[in-house]
């Protein structure tokens, strides 16, 4: 089997690697999605979904699976603003192209589950293993902004200590 380092949504697909929507560990199997861990949905189930997980997202503000779903798995207009910006700028163009997830590097994920307790990458590490992956998103280049956007933008949050916070 291929050694998998530091990848990107084209290479998934050319070696047919999958990650199931379960769990963020990539298999050998192949998967029929626009990318890893997609579920296709009808407009209809999109707005089940976003009736349901925005009924269970104000139930309890803490289910982050149902804000997640919620606020970046049903193309909201600041997710596209996102797309839009890194599309216009030369850096963000760059990463758009690279296409690079933390979840999908295998290294790193062993470097950082290597760390101690407590420590950034470590805490890091459980924070992309417990937060949902971008599953129900049509579109691949906004799949990607959306999932790249969930694994950067609580960085700033751990390093303050005010990770899950939320306010209310």
């Amino acid at each position: 089997s291929a050694k998998l380092n530091v990848v990107n949504d084209r290479q998934l697909k050319g070696n047919a690697a999958c990650v199931h929507s379960s769990s963020s560990v990539l298999t050998d199997s192949c998967y029929d999605g626009l990318y890893p861990g997609h579920i296709h949905t009808t407009p209809f189930q999109k707005a089940l979904l976003a009736v349901g997980s925005g009924v269970a997202a104000l139930q309890n503000p803490y289910r982050h699976d149902m804000v997640a779903v919620l606020g970046g798995d049903n193309r909201t207009p600041s997710v596209n603003k996102y797309q839009d910006k890194m599309r216009n700028d030369p850096e963000g163009y760059t990463i758009l192209t690279e296409s690079h997830l933390i979840m999908y590097d295998l290294l790193l994920q062993r470097k950082m589950a290597s760390l101690p307790d407590g420590s950034l990458g470590r805490e890091y590490l459980r924070f992309l293993e417990e937060n949902v992956s971008v599953r129900f998103v049509d579109d691949e280049e906004l799949a990607y902004v959306m999932q790249r956007y969930r694994e950067v933008h609580d960085i700033p949050a751990y390093l303050t200590g005010n990770a899950h916070q939320h306010a209310g």
